[in-house]
C-alpha cells in the first residue's frame, strides 16, 4: 500500500506540542503530584542568589565601607528581602500558583497584564546585566566582537535551558551549579584574604573609594537586587510540599546564598581595591578559577531569572511561554552586551537603582490583597477573577507617582524601594472590601443543629 501523503499541517502541530509540552503549569495550579523535595527546591533557589551578582554587589560594599558597615548593610538588605519572600512564596505554596496567577487574582485578568510585564522585563534585565558580568570575565571578554560573540552564546544557552523548565532544567542545573561555585569562589576570597596580608588587614582596611556612597544608598540598593526575585518566588515554592519549605528555602537562598556571596564580596573589594571583576581575580592569582566559577554560576542564576521573565512574559502578552522565552532571551543578549560596553559595575548600580521605582509596589499590593482582604484563600474560578481590579491598578499607578516623586523630587534613597506604599495604598482604596472581609473572618462558624 502507499503511504498516506504526509499531513500539511505537521509543522503547526510540533509546534503547538513543544508549546503544550513547555508550560510548565503557567496556567494552571499545579498538581499536587508534581511536588518536589526541600532540597531540590533549595538548590533551585540558591541558583538565583549564589551568582556573580551578589558577589559584584558585595565587592561594591568593600570599596565604598568599612567592613563592618558593609556587613550590616548586607545582613539588613537581605532581612528586608526575606520577609517579602515569605509572605509571596506562601502564596505560592497555599496556593500552588505562580506568581502571575496571583497578580491575576489581584489585578484582575486584565490588569495582571500591566505588573507581569514590568516583572518580566526587569527579570530579563537582569539576566542581561549578569550576562555581561559573565561574558566579562571570559578570555578576551572586553573585546567588542568577541564579547558579542560570548553574550549571544551565553544568552542562547540560557534560554533553552529555561525553556526545559523546572523538573529536567532548573533542578539539575542547581544541583551542579550552586556546589561548584561556591567551592570555588571561597577558594577565590581566601587568595584575596591572602593577598591583603591576612583577615585583620582586610577587617582594617580603608575602602578604595571611601565617601563616594552612602550606606542607606547601598542599603537600598540591596534591597532592590533581590526584590524582584522576591516577588516571583511563588513561581518555585509552589513545587514545595509544606509551608516549611518556603521558611527553610528562603533562609537557605537569601541569609546563606544573598547574604554569604555579598560577605565573600567584601572580603574581595577590600583585599583586592578592584571594581573589575576579571581583574579583581586575576591580581589575586586566581584568573582561570574564577572565570571557571563565574561561567558555572551563570547557568543557575540566569535561568532562574529567564524562567521568572518567562511566566510573568506569559500573562503579559499571551503567548506560549516557549515564545516568551525566546523574546526574553534576545531582550537579554542586548543589555548584556551594552552593560558589557558601557562598564559592567556602573550600568548594573544604575539598573539597580531604577528597579526600586516599579517593583516594590508589586509584592506589597499582591500581599495585602490574599492575606488581608482574601483572608488567605484564591478562587480563580473565570467568574470569580476580576476582568480589572482596578483598585489595584490605581493604587500601582499612585504609588508608582508618589515613589517618582520620592526619590526625584525629595532625593529618598530607601521608602520607595519597600513595598508598604503599594500595600497601603491598595487597604485605602479598598476599605469597604477590607471591613467586609474582617467582619466574615470575625462571624461565628455556625453548627448543623443551629442552622
Amino acid at each position: 500500500m502507499d503511504s498516506p501523503p504526509p499531513r500539511m499541517d505537521q509543522p503547526a502541530n510540533r509546534a503547538r506540542r513543544a508549546a503544550e509540552a513547555t508550560e510548565d503549569f503557567a496556567s494552571d495550579r499545579l498538581p499536587p503530584d508534581e511536588r518536589r523535595s526541600t532540597l531540590s527546591i533549595t538548590l533551585v533557589r540558591m541558583g538565583f542568589t549564589v551568582s556573580a551578582t551578589d558577589l559584584l554587589y558585595g565587592m561594591s560594599l568593600g570599596l565604598f565601607f568599612p567592613f563592618w558597615t558593609g556587613v550590616l548593610i548586607a545582613v539588613g538588605s537581605s532581612l528586608v528581602v526575606s520577609v517579602v519572600s515569605i509572605l509571596c512564596g506562601l502564596i505560592g505554596q497555599r496556593e500552588r500558583i505562580t506568581t502571575a496567577l496571583g497578580l491575576k487574582a489581584a489585578f484582575g485578568r486584565g490588569g495582571s497584564r500591566l505588573p507581569s510585564l514590568v516583572i518580566a522585563l526587569l527579570s530579563a534585565g537582569f539576566v542581561g546585566y549578569s550576562t555581561g558580568i559573565t561574558a566579562g570575565v571570559l578570555p578576551g571578554g572586553k573585546d567588542p566582537w568577541l564579547g558579542l560573540v560570548y553574550c549571544v552564546v551565553l544568552s542562547a544557552m540560557y534560554t533553552a535551558l529555561s525553556i526545559v523548565g523546572f523538573g529536567k532544567g532548573l533542578t539539575w542545573v542547581g544541583r551542579i551549579s550552586v556546589p561548584l561555585m561556591l567551592v570555588t569562589v571561597v577558594i577565590a576570597v581566601i587568595a584575596a584574604i591572602n593577598h591583603a596580608g591576612g583577615i585583620g588587614e582586610i577587617v582594617n582596611a580603608t575602602p578604595a573609594r571611601a565617601g563616594e556612597a552612602t550606606a542607606l544608598a547601598l542599603f537600598a540598593l540591596g534591597v532592590n537586587k533581590w526584590m524582584t526575585g522576591a516577588t516571583v518566588t511563588p513561581d518555585i515554592t509552589r513545587f514545595g510540599k509544606s509551608r516549611s519549605t518556603v521558611y527553610t528555602t528562603t533562609i537557605a537562598e537569601f541569609m546563606v546564598g544573598n547574604f554569604g556571596f555579598n560577605m565573600l564580596g567584601i572580603l574581595l573589594g577590600l583585599g583586592v581595591r578592584e571594581a573589575d571583576m576579571g581583574e579583581a581575580f586575576g591580581i589575586v592569582g586566581v584568573g582561570a578559577l574564577a572565570t571557571f566559577a563565574i561561567f558555572v554560576q551563570g547557568f543557575p542564576h540566569e535561568v532562574n531569572n529567564m524562567y521568572a521573565a518567562s511566566l510573568a512574559g506569559r500573562t503579559a502578552v499571551d503567548l506560549p511561554r516557549i515564545a516568551v522565552n525566546v523574546i526574553a532571551g534576545v531582550l537579554a543578549c542586548g543589555l548584556a552586551y551594552y552593560g558589557l560596553s558601557a562598564g559592567i559595575l556602573d550600568a548594573f548600580l544604575t539598573y539597580l537603582g531604577y528597579l526600586g521605582y516599579a517593583i516594590p509596589l508589586i509584592p506589597g499590593i499582591l500581599a495585602a490583597d490574599y492575606f488581608l482582604l482574601r483572608r488567605g484563600r484564591y478562587d480563580l474560578s473565570e467568574t470569580a477573577v476580576a476582568a480589572v481590579n482596578w483598585r489595584a491598578v490605581t493604587a500601582y499607578f499612585a504609588g508608582l507617582g508618589i515613589n517618582l516623586i520620592l526619590g526625584f523630587g525629595f532625593d529618598d534613597k530607601l521608602w520607595h524601594t519597600l513595598p508598604l506604599t503599594g500595600a497601603i495604598l491598595y487597604l485605602l482604596f479598598s476599605l469597604p472590601q477590607w471591613r467586609a472581609a474582617r467582619q466574615t473572618a470575625a462571624a461565628p462558624v455556625l453548627t448543623e443543629g443551629a442552622r
